[in-house]
């Protein structure tokens, strides 16, 4: 399933209502879009596992190996037995189906808006996955792409829905050249009778302006050694939606759709369950190994030193690791054979739980066009946590984001404001107070800020 919940279901009756839907879909995975910071509260309410970094919930076990990075994950069918997903959510600004019906813009101009604001980060979206797609691995890519499929606007589709030319929408054909299968317009062929309009049921349902434009831009995709078994819409009443759920919680329908696939067989790998972990809480780690003799998962320090090992016992399986007494900071759980060689490895965070995020500055007194070095550590590696720099005092919400980032995720890392380094605004700033703000999930809930200044 696929399902953007506006703004973690805040704007509407709250989280009841998305995870019944999620209940009445029958969706074992769901893609999430727009969280803000409440997916482990949906994926608890399900009896679900849950991927922050990903925006993923899942009823099978969600595995993120080294090199994974945030991209994609494993999703661990049965042991030893897998398939993949990728979510995203593109930028929903600027809008190309308004730009068409509300401004009058030709196809080259929205064709190379499309290619600016979508199909950047798809492009790269798609060649971060391509070592799974060669792979064979069965892999699923559900999103709010903003964006709608050139298969809803052939040319008898747009004249039976008054809009003015067929557009060849790029990040859609881009999908369908890396080898995906669009899962509802394979189950509904037909874009005329069974448009699937997934924007808007409304905002909430079911107030629309009405100069909106209705159209189908949330998506499940598929790839691989799969089969599109059927394809349904989610949403708040039987005229646009085969899934009713009233009241309905978010601004988007959703997307459920079952296939019948192929697992693969699971590379080898050891990963532990969660990317930040409670210290004093036992830490699981998941693993396929080889099968040979001797073979054990190793708990590492930041040192490199052995805190402890298990073995493993067998082929696939799970080991747990008694964290009590251990210092928080940065570990990795690493699959060795018999001889000692890695085989695997992955990085975990341990944290008290106690211990707020922390921001360092390399200094709080910036002079000329000195950049700004920040280290931060203890994140919460939600998917859309930020930085931000704000004049001292102002508000985050309402007030004027002066450069800005995303931190990809990580629970700890280092970035870098000014000099060639990507931010929105002028660098260097101008003389005056600031502060560096560590937000959450793409909301405006700051867990922790630090004040700096800069001089003449």
């Amino acid at each position: 399933m696929t399902f953007n919940i506006w703004y973690g279901a805040s704007q509407t009756h709250g989280l009841d209502e998305v995870v019944e839907a999620i209940e009445r879909a029958g969706a074992d995975v769901v893609g999430m879009q727009e969280p803000y910071t409440r997916l482990r509260r949906i994926a608890n309410a399900l009896g679900f596992h849950a991927s922050p970094r990903m925006h993923v919930i899942s009823r099978f076990p969600i595995l993120e190996p080294s090199g994974s990075d945030g991209d994609w994950a494993l999703l661990l069918l049965a042991p030893g037995q897998v398939a993949a997903i990728m979510n995203t959510h593109l930028s929903a600004t600027p809008y190309t189906p308004y730009r068409i019906v509300n401004r009058g813009f030709d196809r080259p101009t929205i064709l190379e808006q499309e290619r600016r604001a979508r199909m950047r980060r798809i492009t790269k979206e798609l060649e971060r996955l391509r070592p799974i797609l060669d792979a064979g691995i069965p892999t699923f890519f559900t999103g709010d792409f903003n964006s709608p499929s050139y298969r809803d606007w052939t040319r008898p589709a747009v004249q039976a829905r008054g809009l003015p030319y067929p557009v060849r929408w790029p990040a859609s054909l881009a999908m369908e050249e890396a080898g995906f299968v669009d899962s509802y317009r394979a189950a509904h062929p037909d874009p005329v009778a069974d448009p699937g309009f997934t924007w808007s049921p409304g905002y909430p349902a079911p107030f629309v302006y009405p100069w909106d434009v209705f159209d189908r831009i949330d998506f499940v995709w598929a790839a691989g050694p799969v089969e599109v078994i059927s394809s349904s819409v989610v949403g708040e009443s039987r005229a646009n939606a085969d899934i009713v759920v009233r009241p309905y919680p978010t601004d988007h329908r959703g997307v459920a759709s079952t296939f019948e696939l192929t697992p693969a067989p699971a590379p080898v790998f050891a990963v532990a369950e969660d990317e930040r972990a409670r210290l004093g809480n036992p830490l699981n780690v998941r693993f396929h190994a080889p099968g040979g003799a001797g073979e054990r998962v190793s708990l590492l320090d930041d040192a490199g030193a052995l805190v402890s090992d298990r073995p493993t016992g067998a082929q696939d399986g799970t080991v747990t690791f008694d964290t009590a007494g251990l210092e928080q900071g940065d570990y990795e759980v690493v699959l060795e054979d018999g001889t000692g060689a890695d085989l695997a490895r992955d990085g975990v965070v341990l944290v008290d739980g106690d211990q707020p995020p922390t921001l360092t500055l390399g200094d709080r007194t910036l002079r000329d066009d000195q950049p700004l070095e920040v280290t931060w550590s203890y994140g919460p590696g939600n998917r859309y946590d930020w930085l931000a720099i704000f004049r001292a005092g102002e508000p985050t919400r309402g007030g004027t984001i002066l450069h800005w980032r995303y931190v990809d995720g990580a629970v700890s890392g280092v970035s870098r404001f000014g000099g060639t380094t990507r931010g929105e605004g002028d660098w260097p700033l101008e003389p005056g107070r600031y502060e560096l703000r560590l937000c959450l999930d793409d909301s405006y809930r700051c867990r922790v800020e630090q004040a700096f200044r800069v001089v003449a």
